[in-house]
C-alpha cells in the first residue's frame, strides 16, 4: 500500500497538482468555482483495491499541497 510519505507531489501550474506513486499517477485540478480538487484522470476506471488505496493517499497529499498554496480554505 502507498504511504503518503512515498508519494511525489508536483505542482504543474496554477490549477493542477500531480501525485505519483510507485505504480500509479493521478492529476488533481483545482476547481475554483467549486472550492475543491477534482481528479482529472481515468485512473478511477476499473477500480481495484490497490488503486483505491492509492487514490485515497494521493488525495490527502494533493489536498495538503493545495492548502499550503492557499488554493483551498478550511
Amino acid at each position: 500500500m502507498s504511504d503518503i510519505a512515498d508519494l511525489t507531489v508536483r505542482v504543474l501550474d496554477d490549477r493542477d497538482i500531480v501525485v505519483a506513486g510507485a505504480e500509479f499517477e493521478v492529476t488533481y485540478r483545482r476547481e475554483g468555482h467549486l472550492g475543491m480538487l477534482v481528479a482529472t484522470d481515468a485512473l478511477r476506471e476499473r477500480l481495484t483495491a490497490s488503486k483505491a488505496r492509492f487514490l485515497a493517499e494521493a488525495w490527502k497529499a494533493a489536498y495538503k499541497k493545495a492548502r499550503t498554496l492557499g488554493w483551498l480554505s478550511s
